[in-house]
């Protein structure tokens, strides 16, 4: 006969014997749910940069479950029950919301860049595949558009004269649009003269572009820098652009989409 430990709940009868197997059963099935998303955030929070507030949910909701079976309990199987569906869905909605992350690790950039092709469905097409092998003063931020606000995705580092001909090559031959940076200003927001027949536009007259770079990577390095514009909505309430800025004399590159 097995010996109960001093922490199970002790059942007084056949009935209550088979409610506390049932209720371990069913939250045994929400652990290994807990514990498959357990890992896919831990896998995020190490390769992207994401899933801190993700890993503390799921950590909590599997700690509480190993703890009720660990015990067992002899009522509340339509309660648990709910609550654990509940649970499931706020963790899956939190897993389908887009998180923010800013890094400078390289290394990083295939797994972030899948993650943010994943949550916009692939419309970010004006950054490479991979980063060149020699980079530096690299940084990687997105910040995904919720609801009135919209968000941007950019990289930028510096890295040998070589690869920035050849991306100057590439991209100057699909630009819409060809800026200077000095001519924003130091601002996002820049009023053209004449919109391309490329370009969409949301309102009649409504020339405004908006390329959402770092301002600080670029301080006093504009005079040197242009802008080429691959896509841009004219649309004053949310804007939306994919631009590579390209400084050659400095070696600096960046990769922007916004919207």
């Amino acid at each position: 006969m097995n010996k109960l430990k001093p922490y199970e709940v002790v059942p007084e009868n056949g009935y209550e014997a088979e409610a506390i197997r049932r209720n371990r059963i069913a939250d045994l099935f929400f652990l290994v749910l807990a514990l498959i998303l357990t890992l896919i955030t831990v896998f995020s929070l190490v390769f992207i940069g994401v899933g801190i507030i993700k890993l503390i949910f799921v950590a909590v909701w599997a700690a509480a479950l190993m703890q009720s079976i660990r015990k067992g309990r002899k009522k509340g199987f339509g309660l648990a029950l709910f609550g654990n569906i509940f649970w499931a869905f706020i963790v899956s909605i939190m897993f389908l919301l887009p998180s923010p992350f800013s890094s400078q690790m390289g290394w990083r950039y295939g797994f972030q860049l899948k993650y943010v092709d994943m949550m916009n469905n692939g419309s970010f097409d004006c950054f490479p595949d991979k980063l060149p092998e020699e980079i530096s003063d690299y940084k990687i931020e997105y910040l995904p558009s919720m609801m009135q606000g919209t968000g941007h995705f950019r990289v930028h580092f510096k890295t040998s004269a070589q690869q920035i001909e050849q991306y100057e090559n590439e991209y100057s031959a699909q630009a819409i649009y060809t800026i200077p940076l000095a001519d924003f200003n130091g601002q996002w927001h820049k009023e053209l003269k004449e919109v391309s027949p490329q370009a969409e536009i949301v309102f009649e007259g409504d020339n405004s572009l908006v390329v959402a770079y770092d301002e600080g990577f670029w301080e006093g390095c504009e005079d040197h820098a242009t802008v080429y514009v691959i896509s841009a909505v004219h649309y004053w309430n949310h804007p939306h652009s994919g631009a590579v800025i390209i400084n050659r004399a400095e070696n600096m590159i960046e990769f922007t989409h916004l919207g």
